[in-house]
């Protein structure tokens, strides 16, 4: 797969950054009612490619990983290690 394939996948599914496996599983089942059958060949091929991708290459649970996917957590880490907040 290139990631012209990935993107074009993207596109087709309508996947927004940062949508989890569940959220592709439930974007493609709402896209999936109520389509003509050559739409679903191209909407079935996307979904192989989006599930394909996030299944081989999983997330890698590192520090920097999950910030990226809670900012809110590396905000709080941030202020509570400030030196107004420590204790003295």
């Amino acid at each position: 797969m290139s990631y012209s394939d990935l993107k074009r996948a993207l596109s087709v599914l309508g996947i927004p950054p940062g949508t989890s496996l569940e959220g592709v599983k439930t974007i493609y089942r709402k896209k999936a009612k109520g389509t003509s059958p050559q739409d679903l060949v191209d909407l079935n091929w996307a979904y192989r490619q989006v599930v394909d991708f996030c299944t081989k290459y999983p997330f890698r649970f590192t520090q920097k990983e999950f910030y990226r996917a809670f900012p809110e957590e590396a905000l709080k880490e941030g202020l509570y290690r400030h030196p107004l907040w420590e204790d003295r």
